[in-house]
Parts: structure tokens; C-alpha cells; sequence
């Protein structure tokens, strides 16, 4: 006679730890989805201990194995990756906020303007077009353009601003003063693809 086989029911814990971390690669595309590799680590822990008691009434060890090697793995591709764009945006930033501090600083103001969004000058009014020295002229009197061509100035700080077009914010000391500058980078078109080009979209001082 054949002897009665040990089935034991597969976990739901251990299916739900195996989908979501199928469904951590989310996690690398976008960071509003960092909470599956998370929960997914979570679940199939809790999954694992379900499983593995002596006398479980439930299998499930290999699904609830994948699961965690799955989230872990996803979970810290998508940890890597921000870092590595985060440490890529902020150096393009100060190397775009130091460049045109230098141009500023040395009175090359038509370099800085052409490091700079149009939003860099006020909006005027009227049917004509702005000629290039009036732009430059005006770029010459912004507060912020002459405090950092009368002192000595530094880069003190960088950081995110958290918004959609990847803005950064840069305090730069000069003497007593600070200004804030707002580097956000620009895709353009060339024959090789889009090229992603930084420029200075505000300056102001700080009150």
C-alpha cells in the first residue's frame, strides 16, 4: 500500500514575499517605490519564520527565499543608483555654479549670461527685442551679480531642492553677504541625442 504523502499547503505570506519582490525593480525606476523592497524584506522574514518552525503546517521556504533575495537585491540596486545620481548632479552643479561665479567675479558677463536660463533677468515689456548689451547691462546690475564681483566668493553649500526639473540650491558666502544661486540642468538636442547642458536659473541675495 502506498504511503500517504506529506503535502503540506504553500504559505500566503511566502507567495506575497515572492510578488513583492518581483515588484522591488520599481524600486529602481522610481523612488516612490522604495517602500516595496522594504515591505517585501519584511514579509518574507516574517515568511521564513512561519515556514521554518519545526511542524510547520506550511511550505513555502524557496518562495519566500526568492522574495528576500529579490527585494534585498532590488533595494540596494535602487539605494546605489540614487547615490550615484545624487553625487553626479551635485558635482555637475557646482561645476556649473562655480564656472559662472568665475565669469561673474571677473566681469565676463556675457559668458555667465550665456550660462544662464532666460529667467536669470526680470521680464520687461514691449514690441522690441532686447539687444545683447542691454542684457548685459541689465544682468550687471542685479544685486547678486555685484555682490559676487566685490568680494572674494565661496561655495559653502549644495543640496536638492526636491522639485521636478532637478534644481539645485547654492549658497555662496562673499564677505558679510550671501547669495543664492539656483542651477537646474536643460536637455538639448544635438546630432549624437539629447545632452543634458546645467545653467543658472536665479541669483539673489539673502536677506
Amino acid at each position: 500500500m502506498d504511503q500517504p504523502t506529506d503535502y503540506r499547503p504553500i504559505s500566503p505570506l511566502a507567495i506575497v514575499a515572492l510578488l513583492l519582490g518581483c515588484s522591488s525593480a520599481v524600486a529602481v525606476f522610481t523612488r516612490f517605490g522604495w517602500f516595496l523592497p522594504l515591505l517585501g524584506t519584511v514579509t518574507a522574514i516574517a515568511a521564513l519564520a512561519e515556514v521554518s518552525r519545526p511542524a510547520a503546517p506550511r511550505a513555502g521556504r524557496l518562495a519566500a527565499l526568492a522574495g528576500l533575495a529579490l527585494a534585498v537585491g532590488f533595494g540596494a540596486q535602487a539605494v546605489t543608483d540614487a547615490v550615484a545620481t545624487r553625487w553626479i548632479e551635485r558635482t555637475r552643479a557646482l561645476a556649473t555654479a562655480e564656472a559662472w561665479i568665475d565669469a561673474v567675479h571677473h566681469g565676463r558677463h556675457a559668458d555667465a549670461l550665456a550660462a544662464s536660463t532666460r529667467g536669470i533677468l526680470p521680464a520687461i515689456e514691449g514690441p522690441n527685442p532686447e539687444e545683447a548689451a542691454d542684457r548685459a547691462s541689465r544682468f550687471a546690475a542685479l544685486p547678486a551679480v555685484r555682490a559676487l564681483q566685490a568680494g572674494r566668493p565661496t561655495v559653502v553649500s549644495a543640496r536638492p531642492l526636491g522639485t521636478d526639473d532637478g534644481a539645485w540650491l547654492l549658497r555662496v558666502a562673499v564677505g558679510a553677504e550671501t547669495v543664492a544661486l539656483v542651477a537646474v540642468p536643460r536637455k538639448t538636442a544635438s546630432g549624437l541625442g539629447p545632452i543634458e547642458r546645467w545653467a543658472v536659473a536665479s541669483a539673489a541675495l539673502e536677506s
